[in-house]
């Protein structure tokens, strides 16, 4: 059975739901041709929205035979007779509690799809409108990213003004963009470098131009998003010397070894922080009276990061 990632699911429910919604009934078969899927992969994908029950905020119990139906046929059919508020302007709204729940559902749906999907979005903003708020996630939408899908749409690769995380000038890259998702409050594109044979992962917030190029796409049948990134080989070990009751200024991100009592009130102990960003942000966050030990260098350029901090703030 072919296994779908999130966005390819969405995908498969748009196109049979709506096939059903148009035609009132459609056989497996048919949504089988039509998706490219086989049938125990489709019937497994389509039990998400046809076999689950919940309740309503009313307490009323809403069952597959509400609204779609997969009879022992193998037919599936539209069984709702109230019209659909989001497709009826003569039918009633839902209420609000529901109707915020339908609003946060389809905005994390909008977070997780590549293509673009002007249906959902009209729809997004119908709920919006009927719950009266502006809901934000808290991945917020890049300049790139509208550029990032005509690519994907498109099946060409994007040219690009990159910022790397230990750069403050943007490199030029030619990119072949396989799929853009979002995850831990940012929008990343796996792409692979025109240059390059390895697909690596790039933040579409880091792209400071984009246009699109030539080059044609050919992304491969199955991607899988990260579940967390590997920054081993940029971690770095910092030997310090603090007072054991300045432990908290240290930052949330940095991984504290195993503390030394100097008999002080000072404690020595190894701290692992990944990325240049977050050096930089512990060795700014260390108190002045505590000591940076090793590697070589970083003692000095401590002083650097503080004196170009006091510099700014004059």
């Amino acid at each position: 059975m072919t296994r779908l990632t999130k966005g390819q699911q969405f995908e498969v429910l748009r196109i049979v739901l709506g096939m059903v919604e148009e035609q009132d009934s459609v056989s497996l078969s048919e949504c089988s041709t039509v998706t490219g899927l086989d049938k125990e992969t489709l019937r497994d994908t389509l039990g998400i929205a046809l076999f689950l029950d919940y309740r309503a905020s009313s307490g009323n119990l809403i069952s597959e035979s509400d609204v779609f139906l997969l009879d022992e046929n193998e037919m599936i059919s539209i069984t709702a007779e109230k019209s659909h508020w989001l497709r009826d302007l003569a039918a009633s709204p839902p209420d609000r509690d529901a109707a915020l729940r339908l609003l946060i559902a389809g905005q994390a749906v909008q977070v997780v799809v590549s293509n673009p999907t002007p249906d959902l979005d009209s729809a997004v903003a119908k709920l919006r409108a009927e719950v009266a708020i502006e809901l934000r996630l808290p991945a917020e939408i890049p300049p790139s990213l509208t550029t990032v899908r005509q690519a994907l749409s498109q099946k060409v690769s994007i040219k690009v003004q990159y910022l790397h995380d230990d750069s403050e000038a943007a490199v030029a890259r030619e990119l072949l963009p396989f799929r853009v998702w979002s995850r831990w409050g940012h929008w990343y594109l796996s792409a692979r470098d025109i240059k390059e044979k390895i697909t690596k992962t790039f933040r579409v917030d880091r792209m400071v131009r984009t246009e699109l190029g030539t080059t044609k796409v050919f992304p491969p049948p199955q991607l899988e998003i990260p579940e967390s990134f590997d920054l081993k080989d940029r971690s770095v070990k910092v030997r310090v010397a603090i007072n054991e009751d300045d432990l908290g200024y240290l930052p949330a991100t940095a991984q504290l070894g195993v503390k030394t009592d100097l008999g002080d009130g000072r404690v020595e102990l190894d701290v692992v922080v990944n990325g240049d960003q977050q050096i930089n942000h512990l060795l700014l966050s260390l108190p002045a009276e505590a000591k940076v030990l090793s590697p070589n260098g970083y003692a000095e350029l401590r002083r650097e990061l503080v004196g170009d901090l006091l510099v700014k703030l004059s």
